[in-house]
Formats: C-alpha cells, sequence, structure tokens
C-alpha cells in the first residue's frame, strides 16, 4: 500500500481480499511481512484486518 487512505477504504479492501483463498494467502504474507519488519506479534484473538489496520495506522498509511 502506498498511498494514504481512510480507514473505511482500506476495510474494504481488506476484506475484499480476505475473502478469496489467494487473497487471504496475501493478507497473512502482508502481517508475516510488517512483523518481521519490528511490528508487534499477532495475539491468537486478533483478527487478521484488525492486525494489518492497527499496524498501518502506527505507520501513518491510514488516516480517519
Amino acid at each position: 500500500m502506498q498511498a494514504t487512505k481512510t480507514l473505511t477504504e482500506r476495510e474494504k479492501e481488506l476484506q475484499a481480499l480476505l475473502a478469496t483463498r489467494q487473497g487471504k494467502a496475501q493478507l497473512e504474507a502482508l502481517a508475516d511481512h510488517y512483523y518481521a519488519s519490528g511490528g508487534r506479534p499477532r495475539t491468537p484473538r486478533t483478527s487478521l484486518v484488525t492486525y494489518l489496520i492497527v499496524h498501518e495506522r502506527e505507520q501513518g498509511l491510514i488516516v480517519g
């Protein structure tokens, strides 16, 4: 993700990807990348979408 997006826009994008196997695999890989780059570990109860959104908000990639 390059440009700053609103929370609603990004959440819709992530939900759409989560609906397919390939998309879910991409999101899992992105979560692994975020963790490897110094992010917090994803707790078992945290949804994949929530984990990604929290990380992206901390990085300034999501506004609002």
